[in-house]
C-alpha cells in the first residue's frame, strides 16, 4: 500500500465520541487514560512494561529529534517513550479504526504527563513503510523539520505466534528499515520489538538484517520477563540505544518496577551431573537465565563455592554449591543491588536434608516422614510432574504433612528434582 497520501488524525470532537464508544479509556493506577479495542490489546504492550522500557533508556545517548514509531497500533510504546524522554512523537498506523483511537491516546496523554512532548506530536493513517512521504508530510505539517532520534518498531504478528515467520510480520521488517534508512542517522538508535518465541535462527536473521543496513552499529537482545519462569517480551536495541553488552536480562515485578537487570555475553550452560549429596545447597533458577545466554554470568556472580548446574534444561535450572548463594555477600562487598538482582532470578533455594530414588503416590506417606524425620512441617512439590496428578499428589503430601506438624516447629521444605533422584530441602528464608 506504498503510495497512499497520509492523513493527520486529529483529536477533536468526532474522534473522542468514537474512541469513547468503540473503546472506552482504561484507567490503570501510574497511566495516561488509554483506548484500545480488544484486538489491539492483545496485540499492544502493558504500559507498566512500555514505560519500563522507556525508563532502560539514556537520553544523554540519544541524537536529538524525535521518536518514530511507523506500526504505533494504539501509540502506548511511542508515548511512553515520549514522555519518559520528552520527545516529540510520529506515529504511523496503517489501520484505519486503530489510528483515531492513537491520535486520541497522545492528546489524553499529553495532557496527563509533564513536558511539552507532545505539541508537535502527530499520529498518521498512512502506510508505515512509505518513509519519505511520511516524514515530509510530518515536517510540512508542523512547520519545522526535525530529525528522527529513534526508531521504535512493534510489527504484528499471526495471532499463532509461536511458530511465525519473519516475513509474516506487519509491516515486513526487512522492507520497513530498508525504506527509513536514508531518513536516519549514519549510527540510528532502533529498537525492535519481537515474539519471544523467535528461535536462535530468526534472531541471526533479524541481526543479519540490520547489519546489512548499519555494519557498524552496536546491537542488544533484550528479554524481559514478569516472573512465572517465562520471557514475556523479546527486543533487539540497536546502536545508541543498544547497552555495552550483546545481551541483557529484565525481570520486573507486578508493578512495572525493575527487580533485577543483568547484562553480559552470551555463553553455553553445561550441566555437571556430579551426585547431590546431602549437605550440599540447591537452586532453581529461573529458566529465563538459560534462554538469554546469561546463566554463566548469573552463577558467577552468585556464588564463590565452584557452583555446577545439575540441570540446564525445561522449567528449572538446578544449581548446587556448597553453601548458599551470596550468604556472605557482606564480607565480599557484594552491593546490595547485586544481591537483590542475583536474587530476583531464583525461584527456589534451600539445602539438601534428604534423598529418595522415586516419586510415586504409593511412596507419598514414606516421604513424609522422611520430611518430618528432618524436621519439615511442609513440603511443596518443586520437580516435574503430570499436570493433571500434581494437584493430588500435592493434596495427599499436605494431609500426610499435617499429621506431622504438632511434632516439628514450622519449618518449610521442598521436593526437587536431580539426576540422581529426588532430594528434600529445608528451604532458605
Amino acid at each position: 500500500m506504498a503510495g497512499i497520501k497520509p492523513v493527520v488524525m486529529m483529536p477533536d470532537d468526532n474522534a473522542r465520541a468514537y474512541a469513547d464508544s468503540s473503546a472506552p479509556a482504561r484507567e490503570e493506577p501510574n497511566a495516561p487514560p488509554l483506548h484500545a479495542t480488544d484486538e489491539m490489546l492483545r496485540l499492544a504492550t502493558p504500559w507498566f512494561v512500555a514505560h519500563a522500557r522507556a525508563r532502560l533508556l539514556s537520553p544523554s545517548k540519544l541524537p536529538p529529534g524525535l521518536i518514530l514509531d511507523p506500526a504505533c497500533g494504539s501509540a502506548t510504546q511511542l508515548i511512553a517513550l515520549c514522555a519518559s524522554l520528552n520527545r516529540p512523537g510520529l506515529g504511523v498506523e496503517l489501520s484505519g479504526s486503530a489510528a483515531p483511537l492513537a491520535a486520541i491516546n497522545l492528546e489524553r496523554s499529553g495532557a496527563w504527563s509533564d513536558g511539552d512532548w507532545s505539541d508537535s506530536s502527530r499520529i498518521l493513517w498512512g502506510d508505515g513503510t512509505d518513509a519519505e512521504p511520511i516524514l515530509q508530510f510530518y515536517h510540512e505539517h508542523i512547520g519545522v523539520a526535525i530529525p528522527v532520534a529513534l526508531l521504535h518498531v512493534d510489527p504484528a504478528r499471526p495471532k499463532d505466534a509461536q511458530q511465525h515467520t519473519l516475513d509474516e510480520m506487519q509491516p515486513p521488517l526487512d522492507s520497513l528499515l530498508t525504506s527509513w534508512a536514508p531518513l536516519l542517522p549514519t549510527l540510528p538508535a532502533i529498537i525492535l520489538d519481537l515474539s519471544p518465541r523467535l528461535s536462535d535462527t530468526q534472531r541471526l536473521e533479524v541481526e543479519e538484517m540490520v547489519s546489512s543496513i548499519w555494519p557498524s552499529s552496536p546491537t542488544t537482545w533484550q528479554w524481559m520477563t514478569q516472573g512465572r519462569g517465562r520471557i514475556d517480551r523479546l527486543s533487539l536495541w540497536v546502536g545508541p540505544a543498544a547497552d555495552s553488552h550483546p545481551n541483557r536480562l529484565v525481570r520486573l515485578d507486578k508493578s512495572g518496577e525493575f527487580y533485577g537487570i543483568l547484562a553480559g555475553d552470551s555463553e553455553p550452560t553445561i550441566a555437571n551431573q556430579i551426585d547431590v549429596e546431602i549437605g550440599e545447597h540447591l537452586v532453581i533458577a529461573d529458566p529465563c537465565l538459560v534462554a538469554s545466554g546469561l546463566a554463566e554470568s548469573w552463577k558467577k556472580t552468585a556464588s564463590m563455592s565452584e557452583p555446577r548446574w545439575d540441570v540446564v534444561t525445561g522449567r528449572r535450572p538446578t544449581l548446587i554449591s556448597s553453601e548458599p548463594i551470596l550468604s556472605t555477600f557482606h564480607e565480599l562487598h557484594v552491593s546490595e543491588k547485586t544481591y537483590e538482582t542475583v536474587f530476583s532470578f531464583v525461584q527456589i533455594s534451600g539445602e539438601v536434608v534428604a534423598q529418595f530414588p522415586e516419586l510415586e503416590e504409593q511412596f507419598i506417606s514414606e516421604i513424609a516422614q522422611l520430611a518430618g524425620s528432618v524436621g519439615l512441617s511442609s513440603l511443596k512439590l518443586r520437580c516435574t510432574i503430570d499436570p493433571e496428578i500434581q494437584p493430588r499428589f500435592q493434596s495427599i503430601m499436605d494431609k500426610e504433612m499435617r499429621l506431622l506438624s504438632s511434632e516439628n516447629p514450622s519449618i518449610s521444605g521442598f521436593i526437587a528434582e536431580v539426576s540422581n533422584g529426588y532430594v528434600i530441602c529445608k528451604e532458605h528464608v
